[in-house]
């Protein structure tokens, strides 16, 4: 028996494909500014913003979440978020313009306060294992999602149900996941790409800010889950 979904297709359908359109557009015309997208643009101001409602809706359901595990899974979310967000705006450097040491200077790539841009192995810790287990993460929750909404008594532990995301959102999983096809895709087929068509890095900024978008809306249905959970045995007779 399949479910209704939680979230309406103009947001899980429409905002991926729009922010899609508006990288092309952006990397084109240029209306914030000539390189404004990355690093102080739309897209990473965004991202950044959506990560921040998603810990604040994570703290919520950390209140109200009774289990054991579902607690120590949501703190790991807010953990995990928290990294993300603080990576994503290099722990307030862009904000407060804070110095930091040139020895640690010496050893980042882009001489800020990240974890992710350090040389050598330290990126593999902090840089590729975190992204590839997101990446990982959203995959396999939005599969399972898909599937929730499929069966409807599925999974039967009900505190395990309330942490499985809605199936509508594997959408967002898979344009997170095409973000960098049409270029890799068209260099294959075309002798000369035109530069429109060549975003390079714009596509992992895009990527990220629908990873965040997928934790966000994950954030917010495991606190309506929750919520909903208490309905039912004040209506029971």
């Amino acid at each position: 028996m399949k479910t209704d979904q939680t979230f309406p297709s103009w947001l899980v359908y429409g905002v991926p494909i729009v922010l899609w359109i508006y990288v092309y557009v952006e990397h084109v015309y240029g209306f914030l500014s000539k390189n404004g997208y990355r690093e102080y643009g739309l897209i990473e101001n965004l991202t950044a913003i959506i990560l921040f409602v998603s810990i604040v809706y994570f703290i919520f359901c950390l209140k109200k979440m009774h289990s054991f595990c579902g607690k120590a899974w949501i703190l790991t979310l807010i953990l995990g978020a928290t990294y993300f967000l603080g990576e994503e705006i290099s722990w307030g450097h862009h904000i407060f313009n804070y110095t930091i040491s040139d020895q640690w200077a010496s050893i980042n790539d882009q001489k800020e306060p990240t974890l992710h841009n350090l040389k050598g192995v330290w990126e593999i810790f902090f840089d590729n294992i975190p992204r590839q287990l997101l990446s990982a993460g959203v995959l396999i929750g939005g599969l399972l999602g898909w599937w929730k909404n499929r069966k409807a008594d599925w999974p039967p532990e009900k505190t395990l149900r309330q942490l499985i995301p809605e199936g509508n959102t594997l959408f967002i999983t898979v344009i997170a996941y095409l973000t960098y096809a049409p270029e890799k895709i068209l260099e294959h087929v075309l002798s000369k790409m035109p530069n429109w068509l060549v975003i390079g890095n714009d596509a992992g900024e895009l990527q990220e800010c629908l990873l965040a978008f997928f934790i966000m809306l994950y954030a917010y249905n495991i606190r309506e889950e929750l919520s909903v959970r208490k309905r039912p045995s004040s209506q029971n007779p």
